[in-house]
């Protein structure tokens, strides 16, 4: 059975949809850039992924221990290989296994973006080409049917390519989030208003939100900061509440919004 799915390679949602399957008796057997191919097997398996580097591929795969390899995808960028491991012993089944690291996850996930957006580039460029000949060589209605047909079916086609680049730039910003790694992404820029407050907020303790500055602040203790984050407003004020007294108000703008009605710097 082949199933395609555009996935970070090494993620935890790839790892909970292949046990899943798994556990239906389908055990991943090998890996075709995003096509994924399984064989049914008659006991449930326990799936992993782990990165490795591309010269000990080799010699892991030779190694017959308590897990089988399964299948390996090669990676661009970084230049590591994603190793599949499998085991259907009971023991192994049932342990409890965290995820692997964020930081290479990042990286698998930014290489794939960028794959992503090249190949949408490319289709838009293919399409337009396409429908241009397609146009000046039309002669009958027939063929006017067939050119709509042909444009729904490449509009469908680069939807799909657009979601699942709009599912895994979600997924890149938990992870950068959880990593604090910014370097080359664009940052919107919220305007967050505390009042009243007696002293500043300890902006060294809130660095997984984002980057911090302060604007400024008032006589009746009030705080303006400008803050470089991917968070929403909500979970900018979430983060904030337990940190400040509950009588004091938190507005968050977002960067297309405008300040508080009556804020006075």
């Amino acid at each position: 059975m082949w199933r395609y799915r555009f996935l970070i390679k090494g993620s935890e949602q790839e790892l909970k949809w292949l046990n899943k399957l798994a556990q239906h008796g389908w055990c991943l057997a090998g890996l075709r850039g995003n096509w994924y191919h399984f064989k049914h097997v008659k006991t449930t398996f326990r799936i992993f992924s782990e990165y490795v580097p591309s010269e000990l591929v080799a010699e892991m795969t030779k190694s017959s221990h308590l897990f089988q390899v399964l299948a390996t995808v090669q990676v661009q960028k970084p230049d590591i290989q994603v190793v599949y491991t499998g085991s259907d012993r009971p023991e192994v089944v049932a342990a409890q296994v965290s995820p692997g690291d964020p930081k290479m996850r990042l990286e698998v996930a930014l290489g794939m973006r960028d794959k992503a957006m090249n190949t949408i580039n490319l289709l838009i460029y293919l399409g337009v080409g396409f429908f241009g000949v397609l146009i000046f060589t039309m002669q009958t209605g027939n063929q006017l049917l067939i050119s709509q047909i042909y444009m729904l079916i490449g509009v469908c086609v680069l939807f799909r390519f657009w979601w699942s680049a709009k599912n895994l730039q979600n997924q890149i910003v938990i992870l950068r989030r959880d990593t604090r790694e910014y370097d080359g992404a664009w940052l919107p820029t919220m305007h967050v208003y505390i009042e009243p407050l007696k002293d500043g907020i300890d902006t060294d303790t809130l660095k997984s939100l984002g980057r911090w500055h302060l604007v400024g602040h008032s006589r009746k203790g009030g705080y303006w900061y400008d803050l470089q984050t991917l968070a929403t407003e909500s979970e900018i004020k979430q983060v904030l509440r337990p940190m400040v007294p509950t009588e004091t108000t938190v507005n968050v703008i977002s960067w297309l919004g405008l300040a508080p009605i009556g804020w006075i710097i």
